[in-house]
């Protein structure tokens, strides 16, 4: 991340990283999508009975595509380490971050909204923000890549820019989209930008209003050390020998990462060193 970036990530709590995925990848990941939509599960209650998220559709989610065959699997194996966007995950998340979900989100006109969730408090272990000696550390960040243009007053994906640092929880009625609305953003994006945000900061989804369906590839990580979902002894997924080993760290078991910072070595001091 330069300079720029930071302070614009830092101060917003999201970044917006233009033609993160190529016009190819996007058409390979919407062909995909069309070959599974018979998979996509539809499910209501997001607006949280909110009469300004409210809407005539339940959205969709699917999951699964890791798992997919050849070669409707690939474009979102390939995502999950994508060159163009591991160097932020590793700025925020620091070295063998860890893939926690990937899934995508489907809103055709007159989807109901998601109420706006997170926030810097009550503090969670897991989805923290923080920096500290010139460096950001992040818990659980989101990547949302758009595989459809998003204009302005289309709806979707919207954010309270800065609310990754607040230091009071956030009041049910700005959660409800009822008071402050021109406080949030609505995000615009062009298909194969991808939005970089730290999970702690206030986001949702208004109603959608565009005639085009909406579709959000979202992918989801955590440090190397860190889990929320994994129980029990760790297994491999079935397809972990057909991964790219880049693609094998972002899935592999929590475990610490060493951190070469030139002629330092950032590591945890066992205690037969200290």
């Amino acid at each position: 991340m330069n300079e720029t970036e930071k302070y614009l990530f830092d101060v917003h709590g999201y970044l917006l990283i233009e033609n993160a995925l190529s016009a190819d990848e996007v058409a390979a990941a919407n062909e995909a999508i069309n070959a599974h939509a018979d998979e996509i599960q539809y499910t209501s209650e997001f607006a949280h009975g909110s009469p300004t998220l409210m809407g005539q559709r339940p959205r969709g989610d699917l999951t699964g595509m890791l798992t997919w065959e050849k070669p409707h699997c690939d474009v979102f194996r390939n995502t999950i380490a994508h060159p163009r966007i591991a160097p932020y995950l590793e700025e925020l998340l620091g070295p063998g971050f860890r893939l926690q979900l990937i899934g995508v989100l489907a809103m055709e006109q007159g989807t109901e909204g998601f109420w706006f969730h997170e926030g810097g408090e009550p503090h969670d272990r897991s989805r923290g923000y923080l920096y500290r000696n010139g460096r950001i550390f992040c818990g659980l960040t989101n990547v949302a890549v758009q595989l459809t243009d998003v204009g302005p007053g289309d709806g979707g994906f919207s954010v309270l820019p800065g609310s990754h640092k607040a230091n009071f929880p956030c009041p049910d009625d700005i959660r409800l989209y009822e008071a402050h609305q021109d406080r949030m953003v609505q995000l615009t994006a062009k298909a194969g930008d991808a939005i970089l945000f730290v999970e702690t900061l206030m986001h949702g989804s208004l109603p959608w209003i565009s005639e085009q369906e909406r579709r959000t590839l979202i992918v989801r990580y955590n440090t190397a050390t860190q889990s929320e979902n994994l129980m029990g002894t760790y297994t491999p997924p079935p397809y972990y020998d057909e991964l790219t080993e880049a693609q094998k760290r972002v899935v592999a078991a929590p475990a610490y990462q060493f951190e070469d910072k030139g002629s330092r070595l950032y590591r945890k001091y066992r205690p037969s060193e200290r």
